[in-house]
């Protein structure tokens, strides 16, 4: 059990908040300030996951300490220095933070409020004490939190994997096609593709609100064309499940999904394979009639897929423009 958490931990955050808060403390007592100690806690209380929830949070901060001031202000020196202001001054400061969506610095501004209310004085020296606090533990908060390591590499070999999983998941349907009744991996593969989308785009996002100064968001249109690809390939096995029998036009597909499920994509290769998918769906109209109903719904079905296929090498294509222009290199 133990071993469990301490693999879960984050190391890098727990390093940065512990030499954050003493360095916090630190340089406040060594400004001579006041309760020192709430520096560091207010560090605490600035880290966040990512450097842009970081800063989002500090801006909070400066409004919610700002708020803190004047409402302590007025409810101290009109009502005094009691119990009874300081609980009005928290029914009014927590409903208005939430108001502004700024209810994570509910705590730091009654403990504030606290020293304030402890002092028996809201004056100049006490004001630009607990702004000296807030300045010193905000500050460190937001200069330790600036080094996130980048995961960018992470996410170019998750993607990567995404689409060998849709190759995999493309090979399933082609084999269904031939031997619908043999056993085969389609449901397994399409839940391991699905849970791969599901954590890129956790990292995916992670990344973009870790980078400030460059524009990551290519990754999530790269995360778009997977999900498409793969609503795709949900709609080949909805189709390929309704084969009726394999006619001799299924065995030419399915050796065609082959092609495309192991094939490493290049930059010519999409325009290939739209030109030979392109031969083969000529080649498919050019061909006899159907003799009779059942023929004529399981060609009608093929040609569903090949019309899938083309949107899928369509997306495929898009996706290597976007390697082709040095996003994933």
């Amino acid at each position: 059990m133990l071993e469990f958490y301490l693999n879960n931990i984050n190391s890098l955050k727990v390093i940065k908040l512990s030499l954050g808060c003493s360095l916090a403390i630190f340089i406040a007592w060594l400004l001579k300030l006041e309760y020192s100690m709430v520096a560091g806690v207010i560090v605490l209380l600035t880290v966040k996951d990512t450097k842009r929830e970081t800063l989002k949070g500090s801006i909070g901060k400066i409004y919610g300490f700002l708020l803190c001031t004047i409402f302590s202000y007025l409810c101290f020196n009109i009502l005094g220095y009691n119990l009874t202001s300081f609980s009005i001054f928290i029914f009014i400061i927590i409903p208005l933070c939430f108001l502004l969506n700024i209810q994570d610095v509910i705590a730091m501004c009654v403990v504030i409020a606290s020293h304030y209310y402890l002092q028996g004085e809201t004056s100049i020296k006490w004001i630009l004490n607990e702004a000296g606090i807030f300045a010193v533990g905000t500050g460190i908060g937001v200069l330790i939190n600036m080094y996130i390591p980048t995961n960018i590499h992470k996410i170019h070999e998750v993607q990567k994997k995404l689409q060998e999983e849709v190759s995999i998941v493309l090979i399933d349907i082609a084999d269904i096609i031939v031997n619908p009744k043999k056993e085969n991996g389609y449901s397994r593969d399409l839940y391991t593709l699905n849970s791969l989308i599901d954590s890129s785009i956790s990292e995916t996002y992670d990344n973009i609100n870790n980078t400030l100064l460059s524009d990551t968001r290519f990754f999530l249109e790269h995360m778009d064309i997977i999900k498409s690809q793969r609503d795709i390939l949900e709609n080949l096995y909805s189709y390929v499940s309704q084969l009726n029998s394999t006619p001799p036009q299924a065995h030419i597909l399915s050796a065609f999904i082959h092609k495309i499920g192991y094939t490493e994509f290049e930059a010519e290769t999409g325009n290939l394979l739209l030109e030979e998918l392109k031969r083969l769906m000529l080649s498919m109209k050019n061909q006899p009639l159907p003799v009779d109903r059942t023929e004529f719904e399981n060609r009608a079905i093929l040609f569903l897929c090949l019309t899938e296929l083309k949107q899928f090498l369509v997306n495929r294509k898009h996706a290597q423009m976007l390697r082709d222009n040095n996003f994933y290199k």
